[in-house]
């Protein structure tokens, strides 16, 4: 009994030392593990303040450019290098770094963030902004932020008017709608559909109703209507004449600049090599009887060209503009971003500059690389003489007149017209005329219009903006 009492002690012992060591090993991976969590989570929490460092410089940019939107230097007189005689094509395109202190909010600066800028080179309100930001307590952790900022174009509408608009029952609507006047909307539409006004009255509109009728009101279906909102805010369309001083100054500097032809305008056909032709138009044909439709009154007009005066084959400027103080027909296959602007600057309305759509007006593709801006001071008119199946890819604003084909005084059908884009018109806009039966006397018996999403943030060089940036994408650069 003795012997087995001193075997039983003497087994106890090993267990002892394997539990200890055992308890040891596993207390020692564990402060082991506890440290690398803690030196993981300081990481993480310096990460997380020098990802929010680098926010604040987009925050930071954002500002600065919603006070001074053409400004990619910073505020300051150089682009690379801290050198004002390099120019932006010397800097590869991008513009600093351009270090900020971030403080915190007792004043305590944290950090720092560093700003490289790159500006857009086609007219288009977009930014590149990348922000790496750094933390004052461990400089060896930063993060880097790489946003587009960019200002919502006018030509994100598919439809805009400072007046009152009718969509009628056989007619839809692809992509927003907008006017400052009342709406009647019969058709059917996948995008929203909003008024400036709460409510108005048939004295102003011609919608076929007596009284008083909300901002927007009709016979569209449940589905179209949901997408209704009125009262909202309008839209400043006198904000437009700075905008066409804008465009010619910059159209002088360049692109291509058109003065008065002393002559009846001039005709622009684009070609699918990137070039452009240009003629004087010295005599115009085509005398037609038109209803002016606020007068009621009819007059006439010569809508085509009878005699033209090759002036040169151009490419299309670098900044894509082309500004005419004068009447311009336009036609051709258009490869590269540009806008084509008239105005004369003028109080009367005999003397606006427009612009005819002389034929079919396309892109060498649909693919986001090829985009037209049309603004004009008068009309933008389909004539009586447009082919019969006519196709516009281009966004269309008349500053003070109409998006329209006239009221002829005859029975002036065609079958179809597609516009790729989008209208944007002070007064009303039309491509049909229909009688008190809804048959079509005037214009185009078929109508469409697709909806060109890249508009939005990218649209014709220098074509009118909303006022303030916003962020159009955001993404964590390693």
């Amino acid at each position: 009994m003795q012997k087995r009492k001193a075997l039983e002690k003497g087994m106890i012992t090993p267990v002892i030392l394997i539990v200890t060591v055992v308890f040891f090993v596993f207390a020692i991976s564990l402060m082991g593990w506890s440290i690398k969590e803690r030196k993981n989570t300081l990481l993480k929490v310096k990460s997380a303040k020098a990802l929010q460092v680098a926010e604040a410089g987009i925050d930071y940019y954002k500002w600065h450019l919603n006070h001074d939107d053409e400004d990619y230097q910073d505020g300051g007189a150089w682009c690379c290098e801290n050198d004002p005689d390099l120019s932006l094509e010397d800097c590869s395109d991008v513009c600093g770094p351009y270090p900020h202190i971030y403080m915190d909010y007792d004043g305590n600066a944290i950090g720092e963030f560093s700003l490289i800028v790159k500006p857009s080179r086609d007219g288009s309100s977009i930014f590149e902004v990348e922000s790496t930001g750094r933390i004052y307590e461990d400089s060896s952790v930063e993060k880097t932020v790489l946003t587009r900022l960019g200002r919502r174009s006018l030509a994100r509408y598919s439809f805009l008017s400072n007046s009152p608009i009718w969509i009628g029952e056989d007619e839809s609507t692809s992509g927003p709608v907008h006017s400052n006047g009342g709406i009647r909307f019969d058709g059917d539409c996948n995008a929203e559909v909003t008024s400036a006004v709460d409510e108005y009255s048939d004295d102003s509109a011609n919608h076929d109703f007596t009284g008083t009728k909300d901002g927007i009101w009709g016979d569209a279906n449940a589905s179209c209507q949901q997408y209704w909102q009125f009262p909202t805010t309008g839209i400043d369309f006198t904000l437009f004449t700075l905008d066409m001083s804008n465009i010619r100054d910059n159209a002088i500097s360049a692109g291509l600049y058109l003065a008065d032809s002393e002559a009846e305008g001039y005709h622009i056909k684009f070609k699918s090599d990137g070039t452009f032709d240009v003629s004087k138009v010295t005599a115009v044909k085509y005398n037609v009887k038109y209803k002016d439709v606020e007068e009621g009154v009819w007059k006439i007009d010569n809508e085509g060209i009878k005699r033209e005066t090759f002036l040169g084959n151009y490419d299309i400027p670098y900044n894509g503009l082309i500004f005419v103080e004068d009447h311009i027909w336009i036609e051709g296959i258009v490869n590269g971003r540009v806008t084509v602007a008239a105005s004369n600057f003028s109080d009367n309305p005999n003397d606006y500059a427009t612009i005819t759509i002389n034929g079919n007006l396309t892109y060498l593709s649909r693919d986001g690389n090829n985009v037209l801006g049309l603004l004009a001071e008068g009309d933008i008119l389909v004539p009586r003489h447009a082919p019969g199946d006519l196709v516009i890819d281009a966004v269309m604003l008349s500053q003070k007149e109409h998006v329209y084909r006239r009221v002829y005084d005859a029975s002036y059908t065609a079958q179809s017209i597609e516009v790729y884009g989008g209208v944007i018109s002070y007064l009303f806009w039309t491509w049909t005329w229909v009688d008190g039966h809804g048959n079509t006397t005037n214009g185009y018996r078929q109508t469409s219009t697709i909806y060109d999403n890249d508009l939005m943030y990218n649209p014709p060089p220098f074509f009118p903006t909303e006022e303030n940036f916003e962020i159009i994408s955001w993404e964590e650069v390693d």
